[in-house]
């Protein structure tokens, strides 16, 4: 009687190894997956190429806006930093080739898709004449979004010509 309590354990033990052994196995494949898409969106190792600017963004996903509307401040950086681009591009009087190329990477740079740069423009549009007005009566979150649009203001306004020019009308394009 005394050796089926140690068959019994041992069993168990058996078990209990193949079972830690095989979610290991399952945690490693699903933490490679996770790099493979991280360093895919990063270096778009599997970008299909196409003709533009479309072609040149690595990010191609479709952005789902978030549901309280709300703009994080590293979207406005990369918004003013389009802005910069361009219109210094445009100063310049470099060819649209080059000026495309330049917005591509500032995107790639961002990892942002061009659907979440759409989405980034409009809601600064939207917001950009209220920055001067009273936010206290607006909702949450658009009196949120004017705060952020006033800390980046002044250096749109040294920009201006870029919103009026539409500086980035292939980004525009859908």
């Amino acid at each position: 009687m005394s050796s089926q309590p140690k068959v019994r354990a041992s069993h168990v033990k058996r078990w209990l190894f193949r079972t830690v052994v095989v979610l290991a196995f399952l945690f490693l494949v699903l933490t490679l997956r996770v790099i493979f898409i991280e360093a895919d969106m990063s270096l778009g190792l599997s970008r299909a190429r196409g003709t533009g600017l479309q072609g040149l963004v690595i990010n191609k996903q479709n952005y789902e806006p978030p549901i309280n509307g709300v703009v994080k401040p590293s979207q406005l950086s990369l918004l003013i930093h389009v802005v910069e681009t361009l219109d210094s591009l445009d100063r310049a009087d470099a060819d649209d080739s080059k000026s495309i190329s330049a917005f591509a990477d500032v995107l790639n740079q961002y990892t942002t898709s061009l659907s979440e740069y759409r989405w980034i423009r409009s809601m600064a549009m939207r917001f950009e004449k209220a920055v001067h007005r009273d936010a206290r009566n607006l909702p949450r979150a658009d009196s949120l979004n004017v705060e952020r649009m006033r800390m980046f203001s002044m250096r749109f306004a040294a920009h201006s010509r870029f919103f009026r020019d539409s500086l980035d009308k292939e980004a525009l394009k859908q």
